[in-house]
């Protein structure tokens, strides 16, 4: 499975693609009562790459840098392509592979914008 982060394509072992409800504005008036109540659907990848070569894996810390990056994805409805906010760094295991250094482990949770 490939998907696409900023301008560059990864193959990636697994995507977890989920849709998780986000309240972004709730407010309450003096007596308790809520005014305004904007619930929204917004994805929530989980993604879990293969072995990565060292030229893969400073172009997904790159990528990761920015405080948001765009995402392109297969789902159930197609092909999307989305602002995400990156959680965490891409922290691989290192490891030798036939005399080449590989990246493994890297695991990374993007929220949508």
């Amino acid at each position: 499975m490939t998907i696409r982060i900023g301008e560059n394509d990864f193959i990636c072992a697994k995507v977890n693609a989920k849709r998780e409800l986000r309240c972004t504005d709730i407010n309450y008036n003096t007596q308790g009562d809520m005014l305004i109540d904007l619930v929204r659907r917004k994805y929530c990848l989980e993604v879990t790459f293969g072995l990565l070569t060292e030229e893969e894996i400073s172009l997904l810390r790159e990528e990761c840098a920015k405080i948001f990056v765009t995402v392109g994805f297969n789902s159930p409805e197609g092909y999307i392509e989305k602002e995400f906010h990156v959680m965490n760094e891409p922290a691989p295991e290192i490891m030798r592979v036939n005399d080449t250094v590989m990246y493994g482990g890297v695991k990374l949770v993007f929220k949508e914008k």
